[in-house]
């Protein structure tokens, strides 16, 4: 991430974005983020093959997510208000103790909480990870942290990585377009 903070992007020019207030949702943010990965991983340790299926999807997304990084350099959304997220900051930050800021296309916390979603079998579940997905990209534009593209881009990605995993295990349980999954037979 380093080497991707001290590259030059491009400034985008977002209307939609450029109309929104900012407001910083940093900790509103975080909570909702990791309720749902708590909601993902309480809802799915009865299947832990599932689970680890979703855990195979999660490291494919973050692989994806870094190539992309690495192919679209881009700068901060103008007025971005830095994303304080205690996990991810621990995790990623550069080596001059800075936050990064140019991990931007795509979403990171949207893509993981709609896979989250795509990976869910209960209805009540997968209605509170959608949700939660909706109210964590809204809130991300609002701090302007991501471009729409990035939150828009995000739930595709997330598609792709559960296809892959699903296609790679020949396993069509967790097909999410599954005619299962279509007529509502959970």
């Amino acid at each position: 991430m380093t080497i991707f903070e001290n590259r030059k992007g491009t400034q985008i020019h977002d209307p939609f974005l450029a109309q929104l207030p900012v407001i910083d949702a940093s900790n509103v943010i975080f909570i909702l983020t990791y309720s749902a990965l708590a909601i993902f991983i309480l809802s799915n340790l009865i299947n832990p093959l599932r689970f680890i299926k979703g855990l195979q999807a999660y490291s494919l997304l973050l692989i994806m997510r870094t190539i992309t990084i690495y192919l679209v350099p881009l700068e901060p959304p103008i007025g971005m208000i830095v994303l304080k997220d205690t996990v991810s900051n621990f995790f990623m930050n550069s080596n001059t103790g800075s936050y990064i800021v140019k991990d931007l296309f795509f979403s990171g916390h949207v893509s993981a909480v709609v896979l989250f979603f795509l990976i869910a079998e209960n209805k009540l579940v997968k209605t509170k990870l959608l949700v939660l997905a909706f109210a964590i990209g809204t809130l991300i534009l609002l701090q302007h942290v991501h471009y729409v593209m990035d939150v828009v881009a995000a739930p595709f990605f997330s598609f792709l990585a559960i296809k892959i995993v699903a296609l790679a295990h020949k396993d069509k349980s967790i097909s999410v377009l599954s005619s299962k999954r279509l007529s509502g037979k959970n």
